[in-house]
């Protein structure tokens, strides 16, 4: 095909007149590597390896080569062709992607998936089938019948296990609806209605009463995080484009629920573009904008096309300028910035893993005379003043300040689901202008925005326990948390109170310890972490010193970084240690 070369895009992204290709810049070389590199990998585009990329056997066809980055590239292509701006040797590529990639006799076939345990299949399959649908019955139709069998067989494969207690109950759902309306038009596909919709009562029962628009992403858990945005919030709304009508009162729930979170949405974005930063999959970046934009198609967005398009702007400029693309390679990069630490790097993310951020392009498909291009940007909710938003469900709270422009999160009943997340989830208040630290060394914890237990002997530490909480409520101005941490055979009980004020954060903690570990064990509570310490400490109780600490290769952002941290030892079994910390931002 003529785009085994190169397919010449990103030489046509300079500014140019025609509002709806604003965003080109940012599009377009992420398209153009894409392609370079798919064609390098496989003449038909059906695997895509990119140079020096994270390959898992998990994420890889039969042959080893990478399916992922290819199936995550499809909607947003999709997307651009349904705009009929696209040029047409993209389709080309999505008609030899969808000919070639589920032909079990093609060498890069990318394998079914098995009856005994769930996979990356079944993931990557409902990004398959919506990108399928939103081409087309004139696209499928230039499949063959046994090309349309073997996409059918495909996407069968990808739901024989059900995953009904996390985000996951999408895919499948999403999978099942499509091959359900193609089957009305193409004897090749056949869905499974009874699966489908114990799929939709299973999300339904992920959604707590009045946790206003927001999902936990487990049934026994309080766990909120970005993934209200990655997954809960727009595929309700794929759902609803492909089957909706047939389920009216399902589709008018969750729709309800869109709009609840809708509502609020806006308050994340802080006046850099960014958002407060926490938990896990971050290097989905603006995939956050995904709901946005779909909820804006579907007439649910309660704000100005202006402001939308303020915050798409904002989110894919800060990116940038973290140097999320690589130029070198024509890809997104698996770190969050080009400093290249291995924060974003999560057991499951492979190379094509990054390429889940293109859903929030599903902007391209909008008419070029759609308010969303030519209305008047509107002020980010932070930079028109301070504002709090209190979510009582989940028991979560935002704080922006206008002054500043940051956005900060706190969590009452926040701490991971498993012990590999342990940094991302047990941190005590989230900035939007300062990434956190991590570490993936079970005996030391990263002390930025963490209470950290020592053992003076050993050296050892630990921070708040995987599933460790266990109550928490919303105050006026902060949250409090009862939480438990274990240091070796040692248990410790904590009550933390957090408190924000403008720029500045008071945090108390009273620790039960056991008798055993008085006089062994030090206290440390950190500041955010930033190459130029960004706040002040001051100890109010408990603490005896603050020292300043370099760490190196643990921050989410930068290579490395400074903390300011107060130290002080444990005592007697009942303590307080209080700290109030002030922005000098």
């Amino acid at each position: 095909m003529a785009l085994a070369q190169s397919s010449g895009f990103a030489q046509s992204s300079l500014p140019v007149a025609e509002p709806e290709r604003q965003f080109d810049h940012f599009f377009l070389p992420i398209l153009d590597g894409f392609l370079k590199n798919a064609a390098a990998t496989s003449k038909e585009f059906v695997v895509c390896d990119y140079p020096g990329g994270t390959k898992l056997k998990s994420c890889c066809t039969p042959s080893g080569k990478t399916y992922v980055s290819v199936a995550r590239m499809l909607p947003v292509m999709a997307e651009w062709i349904a705009s009929g701006r696209a040029d047409a040797k993209v389709r080309e590529v999505m008609l030899s992607v969808y000919r070639n990639a589920f032909d079990p006799t093609h060498p890069d076939f990318w394998g079914s998936a098995p009856k005994e345990k769930a996979t990356q299949l079944s993931v990557e399959a409902a990004l398959v089938a919506y990108a399928l649908w939103r081409m087309g019955n004139r696209f499928i139709a230039e499949l063959s019948i046994e090309q349309r069998r073997n996409i059918n067989a495909w996407l069968t494969s990808c739901t024989q296990v059900a995953e009904r207690k996390t985000n996951h109950a999408w895919f499948s759902a999403l999978n099942q609806a499509v091959r359900l309306v193609l089957s009305s038009d193409f004897d090749e596909f056949h869905g499974d209605e009874a699966w489908m919709l114990e799929d939709i009562k299973a999300l339904d029962g992920l959604y707590g009463d009045g946790t206003d628009g927001w999902y936990s992403d487990a049934p026994d858990q309080p766990i909120y995080d970005l993934y209200n945005f990655y997954v809960f919030p727009n595929f309700p709304l794929m759902w609803g484009q492909v089957i909706g009508s047939r389920y009216p009162d399902w589709n008018e729930k969750f729709h309800s629920r869109v709009d609840t979170f809708l509502q609020t949405a806006p308050n994340f974005f802080a006046a850099n573009g960014s958002h407060p930063l926490m938990g896990r999959s971050l290097i989905y970046r603006w995939a956050v904008l995904s709901p946005l934009v779909l909820g804006y198609r579907e007439k649910l967005w309660p704000h100005s096309a202006g402001l939308l398009r303020k915050i798409c702007r904002k989110q894919l400029e800060y990116h940038w300028s973290l140097g999320c693309f690589d130029e070198k390679n024509g890809k997104l990069r698996e770190s969050f910035s080009a400093d290249d630490t291995n924060v974003t790097r999560e057991i499951y993310v492979d190379n094509g893993h990054p390429y889940w951020a293109m859903l929030g392009f599903a902007f391209l498909s909008l008419p070029k005379d759609d308010p969303f291009w030519t209305a008047a940007e509107e002020a980010l909710p932070v930079e028109k003043g301070d504002c709090v938003s209190r979510f009582e469900g989940p028991r979560t709270m935002l704080v922006g300040t206008k002054r500043t422009g940051e956005v900060r999160w706190v969590q009452a009943r926040n701490s991971a689901k498993r012990d590999a997340y342990r940094d991302k989830y047990s941190k005590l208040v989230w900035s939007s202008h300062f990434g956190f630290c991590a570490s993936k060394d079970a005996d030391h914890v990263p002390p930025d925005q963490a209470l950290v237990f020592r053992e003076i002997a050993t050296g050892k530490e630990a921070t708040r326990a995987s599933n460790g909480v266990t109550d928490g409520k919303l105050l006026d101005d902060g949250v409090e948390t009862t939480w438990w941490a274990k240091l070796g055979e040692w248990k410790f009980e904590v009550v933390s109170t957090v408190r924000l004020n403008g720029n500045v954060i008071a945090r108390s903690h009273r620790i039960t310890a056991p008798q055993e570990a008085v006089g062994k064990v030090t206290v440390l509570e950190g500041s955010f972490a930033s190459p130029q310490t960004p706040s002040r400490l001051k100890p109010l109780a408990g603490y005896e010193h603050v020292e300043q600490q370099e760490l190196v290769g643990v921050n989410l952002i930068h290579e490395k970084v400074s903390v300011q941290v107060a130290l002080g030892t444990l005592t007697s079994s009942d303590n307080t240690f209080a700290v109030e910390e002030t922005s000098v931002l």
